[in-house]
């Protein structure tokens, strides 16, 4: 209650009761939900609590003293004005619970929708009114909203497809119809309204309705706003006016309609529904017993070439539906036919066309079918006419089977063979090219002779060797066959950036083959010579790394007219071609130095390195100097080194714990002076990456972590390329002299460079591993087994190797000796 201090005497005694009682009415009245109001008899306001101060958004202030007519729209003032002043003065009419409906005016303008109780009493000798209004927004929309949805029922059920009738569940008697209804039966809404449901079957359909209709009355009780449904898809029949029966499928159940309890029924015509079944169940009898016995499949096409029947073996064939097919008004909508050359059969020359216009059949034909998808497929296919009992062209079979397995079968046969010819060619290439190999001494000549060898056969139509730019990364070309000038120079002049990235490039850096199967697709090809390359017949590309050790001599690029050339086994015989030139350059490269009269020597400091040597001369204190280097099995090789100022147990006992060394062993032991046998891991030393960049070590050795390593390569050897090797192990190495020596006259054994190049480079890394370890000493320095160990073969294979190489030097010693005499 908002009363103020300054109320009207008239309100305070309104409120104002003695005692407790009065105290607790008013609270109850201050603090009631429901907007109280209290007007005199001409309709002012003289009481508020404060639940009709919150309803229409009005302080206390505000509503002692106004008139009434303040609390509703002006439209509707005069009206209520007059309904309130009729019933005040007409001694007729009773107020008092008088239940009204109104709309109210909120302070802020907006309406609202209100129910008022009236009552009428007397105070002090007045005559008031109190009412008693509640906020009814919420039912009014609750009311509009069924309102809303009985009507969109009423227009869903008016307007529904299916007939729907409404009876009463006790009679059977049909109470309501839908326009549905009307058309199903053929009688008019009032003549449906009072007719019983059974009166809708024929006769001797309605006493078994009837009881069915009972049987669930009399077990079925309904809940309020639910449904019991008694059937579901039911098919019977109705009887139309005019007689006929039409087959209906029938959905019924009871529910509550207003106050009382109804069937209602939903009746679908399905008369078209039973005339295709009908008409389908037909065809598919026609179509089971002509078709689905064959084991091929078969379709039926009208003259004009429309589909309209298929078995199962057809619809598998073409992978797709008889809907689909007998949709189409050509088959051609769905396919493309193509001889056995792939050359595009049009419509008017396909076998539909010719039995079509010959009468004749057409037996045997095999061609290429190719779906809307791209698919493609081989068929083989007869067709013949069927004629009418009056002699026409009525229909045209088509028989086909898909007889791609036996076609992949028979090209498989054929590309085996193709591809057994062309491994046989290039099997007998390889041996050409590694009996010319055998037969070339310099670098130049071998990558030529390989060009022109894979050229000469009609497998490749263009080879060139090329190797990286140093500034720039791209592919140089150093030598070529088959290819025109101007096509060499469009190479050499690509951009960079292309052929860096490219497959040449790439087969260079990781050591791999690369190959690209489409020079059109694949983006490996450097795009600014695709043109060229393409235009010269050239399809495929295979790029193979020429690698020894570690060292890359370029790559080996071959082109070919054909598309997706190289086979697995293809590529696997180029990788192997790719070792072998790759050491046959090195062998080249290193024999530079034994047939020249003069050569470069390369001196390197070692002293700020990891090198084993340098660091154990460290540890030791002691001298390391180098004896010898000689290859051993799988590229590893055998160090023998003179060991100073140390105990060998300190040596090996370093060795032990360095990684790369594989294992180590003392020779002879002299006074302080010890002869060593270290085999290092593949890579892992100086010499090892100058020996495979074609040096030979002339000199190296390691005192208390100073050491120096001296090698000797021909005079148009890339020194920046072995100085980068021996860097790319050892960062800190620095090359500090190079400079050009003359061969100086030799003792006259040495002069017989004929004598040591009889042996094979087998024979002489053995002859020298056995000299070093001291085989030949007597009593022997190491024995058979253990020379054979270090080198990584077994102890026969090193004794037919020393026979060999003894017997060669002998006769070859004796042969000079008596030409000489």
């Amino acid at each position: 209650m908002t009363h103020q201090p300054n109320h009207t005497q008239d309100a305070e005694k309104l409120a104002i009761h003695s005692g407790e009682e009065t105290t607790f009415f008013r609270d109850l009245v201050e603090h009631a939900l429901d907007g109280i109001l209290t007007l005199d008899q001409g309709g002012t306001i003289v009481y508020a609590n404060h639940a009709a101060e919150r309803l229409f958004g009005w302080s206390d202030d505000e509503f002692i003293g106004q008139p009434m007519t303040q609390l509703f729209p002006e439209r509707h003032c005069k009206a209520y004005s007059t309904s309130f002043y009729q019933r005040v003065h007409d001694d007729a009419q009773e107020l008092n619970r008088k239940h009204v409906e109104r709309i109210g005016l909120h302070e802020d303008g907006s309406e609202l929708p209100l129910a008022f109780s009236f009552y009428e009493h007397e105070y002090d000798g007045q005559r008031l009114f109190t009412a008693i209004i509640r906020d009814i927004s919420e039912r009014k929309q609750r009311e509009k909203e069924l309102e809303d949805t009985k009507e969109k029922y009423a227009k869903l059920i008016e307007t529904a497809p299916d007939a729907i009738f409404v009876a009463d569940v006790e009679t059977g008697i049909i109470e309501d119809a839908n326009q549905a209804a009307v058309s199903l039966i053929g009688k008019s809404h009032d003549e449906l309204c009072g007719m019983r449901q059974s009166e809708l079957y024929p006769p001797e359909q309605a006493e078994q309705y009837i009881s069915n209709f009972h049987e669930h009355v009399e077990r079925g009780n309904v809940d309020d706003d639910s449904t019991d449904v008694i059937q579901r898809s039911i098919t019977q029949h109705v009887v139309h006016d005019d007689g006929h029966r039409i087959p209906v499928e029938v959905s019924s159940g009871v529910t509550e309609l207003g106050d009382k309890t109804v069937i209602q029924g939903i009746f679908r015509d399905i008369s078209e529904r039973q005339k295709r079944e009908e008409e389908l169940r037909q065809e598919r009898d026609l179509t089971d017993r002509l078709f689905e016995t064959s084991p091929i499949g078969i379709g039926v096409f009208t003259p004009e070439r429309r589909f309209i029947r298929a078995n199962e073996q057809a619809e598998e064939i073409l992978s797709i539906s008889v809907d689909r097919l007998t949709s189409l008004s050509s088959p051609n909508e769905e396919f493309t036919l193509y001889d056995s050359k792939n050359e595009p059969i049009a419509p008017e020359d396909g076998l539909l066309a010719q039995v079509r216009e010959t009468g004749n059949p057409v037996y045997d034909f095999e061609g290429i079918l190719e779906r809307s998808d791209g698919e493609r497929f081989w068929v083989s296919m007869s067709a013949a006419p069927l004629w009418s009992p009056e002699g026409e062209l009525e229909y045209i079979v088509l028989v086909g089977e898909d007889i791609s397995e036996r076609k992949e079968r028979e090209d498989a046969i054929e590309q085996q063979r193709d591809r057994l010819k062309t491994l046989n060619q290039i099997n007998r290439l390889i041996r050409e090219i590694n009996q010319t190999l055998v037969q070339t001494a310099t670098r130049d000549e071998i990558e030529t002779r390989v060009c022109e060898r894979l050229t000469a056969s009609d497998l490749y139509q263009g080879a060139f060797i090329g190797e990286r730019s140093l500034p720039t990364g791209g592919i140089i070309p150093r030598t070529g066959a088959n290819l025109d000038v101007a096509y060499v120079e469009m190479i050499d002049k690509a951009d960079p950036t292309e052929t860096a990235t490219g497959g040449a490039a790439k087969a260079i850096q990781t050591g791999e083959i690369q190959l690209i199967q489409s020079i059109k697709a694949d983006s490996r090809f450097p795009e600014s010579i695709r043109d060229e390359a393409l235009t010269r017949g050239y399809h495929s590309v295979v790029c193979v790394p020429l690698i020894y050790g570690a060292t890359k001599y370029g790559v080996l690029v071959v082109l070919t007219s054909r598309l997706d050339a190289f086979s697995d086994r293809e590529q696997a015989i180029f990788e192997e071609l790719g070792k072998t030139i790759g050491y046959a350059i090195h062998a080249a490269e290193s024999k530079k130095l034994l047939h020249t009269d003069s050569y470069t020597e390369l001196k390197f400091d070692l002293t700020e390195t990891a090198a084993f040597f340098i660091t154990a001369s460290a540890d030791l204190q002691c001298s390391i100097i180098l004896e010898e280097v000689i290859p051993s099995t799988d590229k590893e090789l055998l160090y023998y080194v003179t060991l100073e100022n140390a105990t060998v147990k300190q040596f090996l006992e370093l060795a032990r714990q360095h990684a790369p060394i594989k294992k180590a062993r003392c020779i002879s032991t002299e006074s302080d002076k010890n002869l060593l046998e270290v085999v290092f891991m593949k890579g892992s030393t100086a010499s090892q990456r100058l020996i495979e960049q074609g040096a030979r070590i002339k000199h190296a050795t390691a005192t208390e972590g100073t050491g120096t390593l001296v090698a000797e390569i021909p005079a148009d050897a890339d020194i920046r390329a072995l100085t980068k090797a021996v860097q790319s192990l050892y960062p800190n190495a620095d090359l500090t002299v190079k400079q050009e020596v003359e061969q100086s006259s030799q003792p006259p054994w040495e002069q017989h460079v004929r004598l040591i190049h009889q042996l094979t480079d087998r024979q002489r890394a053995t002859l020298k591993a056995a000299y070093y370890a001291g085989y030949f000493e007597w009593p022997r320095e190491s024995t058979g087994e253990e020379v054979a160990n270090s080198l990584g073969i077994s102890a026969p294979t090193l004794h037919q190797h020393l026979r060999a190489s003894e017997r060669k030097i002998i006769t070859a010693l004796f042969e000079e000796g008596e030409t000489t005499a």
